[in-house]
């Protein structure tokens, strides 16, 4: 509340002002009734009373340019605080105000725009935004490019990936700003937006509009992974194992991040074509060269499922579980593999690289929680810093 009568406050004052002037220049008492009443409204929320004070600020008469700008920067306040309701109540009763010009107008309907898509009314929100994209004037640069992006963002929502590409276009077409840190990348949106288009036409076994586009998105931006892995699923589902086994095998040694997107197509691409061996050797050599805890992970999930024997797998166990904080399902995973006919492990050894690897697991997990809201911490203290609670705090 304390940022909503800060807007406020100023307007207070200037309300006041107004009564004090009137009644010097012996102006009627009208006038001064409807001063009044405006500090009458600060007054409400002073007192926590917002709903009193909206019926003030939405009866009160006079509306000039200073007073809209508060309305407007008031409604804003509300909705950030999550209390559309209230916004939509103050943007609809200021865009009904024939007092406004067009620009005022305009800033109210596309704060109503924004007041609809956090209420999640979203068709609403795009009908708003529709019709200021046809009452704004094309050389109004920066509200157009706005306006674009509010229409792309509810198009995100929705997945309506053709309208949120012609969205997109509209912001390139109108923010002119190209020194803005904030200027949105409109080649990689696009990008994906043909993706998310081809993924729907792959899983409907559309071949031809999936490599139509790919070549689109190929057009806006030449270097994007998310494409190759679109060509190689492509491959996958024409069963050409061979093709997407290397195509996946290339992306994951440029980004091994991707290695979940598509690790159960890569898996099986390796055992249609009776290559799981060289698919565990080409993760081993990318596990060294990296380091990344899920590639180490995926070798001993292979080596387990298809009794895999690999004399550097060993080696690269001890050096994973001593080196690498793993997940406890991972090192259950190594104990499984090093209790198997397949290494060569002995099995002390074997128990003090587990061990080493369980108190590496445990070092920087919290020690404490709060029995109440099951926020963890460190060190005991008498009260929860999450809900405030005393001596709900115990061992976790």
């Amino acid at each position: 509340m304390v940022e909503i009568l800060f807007l406020l406050l100023p307007l207070a004052f200037y309300a006041g002002w107004r009564v004090a002037r009137r009644k010097n220049s012996n102006v009627g008492n009208t006038k001064d009734q409807l001063s009044g009443k405006f500090v009458k409204g600060v007054n409400y929320l002073l007192n926590e009373e917002p709903d009193k004070a909206l019926e003030v600020f939405l009866n009160y008469p006079e509306i000039d340019e200073y007073t809209a700008e508060t309305y407007q920067l008031l409604g804003n306040s509300f909705r950030n605080r999550g209390e559309v309701d209230r916004a939509l109540r103050i943007h609809q009763n200021l865009i009904a105000r024939a007092c406004l010009n067009n620009r005022q107008k305009q800033k109210a309907m596309y704060s109503l725009g924004q007041d609809f898509f956090a209420a999640g009314m979203l068709d609403r929100a795009e009908s708003v935004f529709n019709e200021l994209q046809n009452t704004i004037q094309t050389t109004d640069h920066l509200s157009m490019a706005s306006v674009c992006t509010s229409l792309r963002i509810i198009y995100e929502q929705t997945q309506e990936w053709e309208k949120a590409i012609e969205a997109t276009d509209c912001y390139r077409k109108y923010n002119k700003d190209k020194k803005n840190l904030n200027v949105i990348d409109t080649d990689s949106l696009i990008a994906h937006y043909y993706c998310e288009l081809a993924d729907e036409s792959l899983k409907k076994g559309n071949i031809h509009d999936v490599e139509r586009l790919i070549n689109e998105a190929k057009r806006i931006s030449k270097k994007s992974s998310r494409l190759m892995v679109l060509e190689a699923d492509v491959f996958f589902h024409q069963n050409k194992y061979k093709k997407s086994l290397r195509k996946y095998l290339s992306i994951i040694q440029q980004d091994s991040r991707l290695f979940s997107l598509f690790f159960n197509k890569l898996e099986k691409s390796a055992v249609e074509t009776n290559e799981v061996k060289t698919l565990i050797n080409t993760l081993s050599r990318l596990y060294k060269k990296n380091k990344d805890k899920t590639v180490f992970e995926k070798i001993i999930y292979l080596s387990n499922k298809y009794d895999v024997k690999s004399v550097t797998l060993d080696q690269l166990i001890i050096n994973g579980l001593t080196t690498n904080k793993l997940s406890i399902d991972s090192i259950s995973k190594v104990a499984d593999y090093i209790n198997s006919e397949h290494s060569k492990i002995k099995p002390d050894a074997g128990l003090n690289i587990v061990s080493i690897a369980l108190e590496t697991y445990l070092e920087g997990l919290p020690s404490f929680r709060c029995n109440h809201c099951g926020y963890k911490m460190h060190d005991y203290i008498w009260r929860c810093p999450a809900c405030n609670d005393w001596d709900t705090v115990e061992h976790s």
